[in-house]
């Protein structure tokens, strides 16, 4: 006749967290086929057929929901390249916010589906010509990141023609294409260092370290490409982006390293204003810094608060201010 004794406080907070976590336990979804999570065969079969119904829709609107959805289901890592049948018929879209999203897909699925979106390609060459230039550079992407060795040449004239165009964020697509090719079809190295030469002369920061990327890919020996620009790269080199400096940077370093004369190899003086005979023969001169506080405070980037390789030379600078 003796009533249970009371639980402690301790052991009902203990119950009830086991019982809230063996209720999300038994509501956690199971994976599905697609690769998330909350999806049974069944809602798998409706959400494809629902969603491939979306995609080839002939209203805009759908189309554009349709998209949205798909890539939403990419960045939460789903397989989604059964689709692309389906997005791939969308490229010749008016709609620019269609076209970019069906772009944004084919970047990332054109290299397993290479076959089906080699039937595409010739939609892909009318886009290099589109009036806005994020659609060109994302069309110059999707052909390039097509693994089919067939198509090479036809990259190749994209590629060169995407080299010259007028908008800077095109020419830094082309640069980041040569690389792809590259590895595609290395016996296209003499086609792709011409078009990498034509790349250095640009003036525009991001671009100009990409095509320095792409040439310390490609064909990292022929140093004698870097002669002209120099001096350019030397001032350039503040405008760039981190990644884009330290590429700049190991550039010069080796050129400098190959080209100039050793530092050991004649009398020189490091004071400024030195009364060296042979300082009009000087090619290139190391400038260290007086107080040293550059090297010995933290610096977010150290590039600029450091002093590197000045020339001396007394040669003109017109070639470069042409390029």
């Amino acid at each position: 006749g003796h009533s249970p004794p009371r639980p402690t406080r301790a052991a009902v907070r203990s119950d009830r967290r086991g019982a809230h976590f063996a209720n999300r336990t038994a509501k956690m979804p199971m994976p599905g086929k697609m690769g998330g999570f909350g999806y049974d065969d069944a809602q798998i079969a409706d959400e494809a057929r629902e969603l491939d119904k979306s995609l080839r829709s002939t209203n805009t609107g759908e189309k554009l929901g349709g998209m949205k959805k798909l890539l939403g289901m990419m960045s939460a890592g789903r397989d989604v390249s059964n689709f692309f049948a389906s997005v791939v018929m969308n490229i010749a879209q008016d709609s620019f916010e269609v076209k970019v999203l069906v772009y944004l897909y084919l970047v990332r699925t054109a290299e397993q589906k290479a076959d089906e979106a080699l039937l595409s390609i010739n939609s892909f060459q009318k886009d290099l010509a589109h009036q806005n230039p994020r659609v060109r550079a994302l069309a110059l992407r999707v052909m390039s990141s097509i693994r089919v060795q067939v198509i090479v040449p036809v990259v190749i004239l994209a590629v060169r023609k995407c080299a010259v165009d007028p908008s800077p964020y095109v020419r830094k697509a082309a640069a980041h294409a040569i690389p792809k090719v590259f590895r595609l079809d290395p016996k296209r190295v003499d086609e792709l260092t011409e078009i990498i030469e034509t790349m250095l002369r640009d003036s525009t920061p991001f671009v100009l370290s990409s095509a320095v990327a792409a040439f310390q890919e490609v064909c990292p020996d022929r140093i004698d490409l870097i002669h002209r620009h120099y001096r350019k790269i030397c001032r350039m080199l503040v405008d760039c982006d981190e990644w884009g400096q330290i590429l700049l940077a190991n550039l010069l370093l080796r050129y400098a390293r190959t080209q100039f004369t050793r530092p050991d190899a004649y009398d020189r003086s490091l004071a400024a204003g030195g009364d060296d005979d042979n300082e009009a023969d000087v090619t290139l001169e190391l400038v260290l810094p007086g107080d040293g506080g550059a090297f010995e405070k933290a610096s977010s980037n150290p590039l600029a608060g450091t002093k590197g390789f000045y020339s001396s030379s007394d040669s003109d600078d017109s070639d470069d201010d042409d390029d």
